[in-house]
């Protein structure tokens, strides 16, 4: 099953949630991990318009890099 998320676009000030945000001018990405943060403007070219790849799997139970490479065992999937 492959699920497809919308692209969208947000511009600097306002609130966003975690995801990876692209800006549209000069390809530099920002990543945010924590809700409700402010979008600034690019750091590398001023440019205020990004897009957005949301996360939409974060699980509260990865919190390091050997995690992902080895989560913590999970209940039964239906998978």
């Amino acid at each position: 099953m492959v699920l497809l998320t919308e692209q969208k676009t947000y511009n600097a000030g306002q609130k966003v949630g975690p995801g990876k945000y692209v800006c549209i001018d000069c390809g530099k990405e920002l990543t945010l991990d924590k809700s409700e943060q402010d979008l600034r403007k690019c750091p590398a070219c001023a440019c205020e318009e990004y897009q957005c790849f949301p996360m939409t799997h974060i699980r509260p139970d990865i919190k390091s890099a050997d995690d992902v490479k080895n989560p913590p065992k999970r209940g039964k999937s239906n998978i």
